[in-house]
């Protein structure tokens, strides 16, 4: 049950952040992540959609500081667990650092994380097209 309700939970997230309600996708991811202290592949995704979140409202350096927080876990998690979040983490680091005006950085992230969701995903994957969108929003700033 507890991982049924993680994966619930990480699915509002998700839909809120796509909304742009995006206090209340922090709200959730934070309480959601004080429950699931598990270093697994739903804290990661939690931790990635608090970044969202914290991204969607133009508060980049705590975005930074979590997506950094995501890589670390996503790192340490065994095997194929971290796979379907390929290139998110990126995509979070690119999207705090292009808020913070670090423009060339934030590209090199978008770059690496579209190459990579390209590899694993295709060019029609949701993530692909979220890196190439971030990739044309910073070459045209």
């Amino acid at each position: 049950m507890p991982l049924i309700a993680a994966a619930a939970r990480n699915g509002l997230i998700f839909a809120l952040n796509a909304r742009g309600r995006h206090p209340q996708a922090e709200a959730l991811a934070r309480e959601a992540l004080a429950v699931h202290r598990v270093p697994d592949r739903f804290s990661l995704v939690l931790r990635l959609g608090l970044a969202r979140s914290l991204n969607g409202q133009a508060r980049h350096e705590e975005a930074l500081a979590e997506a950094e927080r995501a890589d670390e876990l996503r790192r340490s998690l065994p095997g194929e667990q971290g796979r379907s979040e390929t290139g998110a983490v990126e995509l979070a680091v690119a999207t705090a650092l292009l808020g913070l005006g670090r423009g060339s950085e934030a590209r090199l992230r978008a770059g690496a994380a579209h190459e990579a969701c390209l590899a694993a995903f295709g060019p029609d994957h949701r993530r692909t097209f979220e890196a190439w969108a971030l990739l044309d929003r910073i070459d045209s700033a």
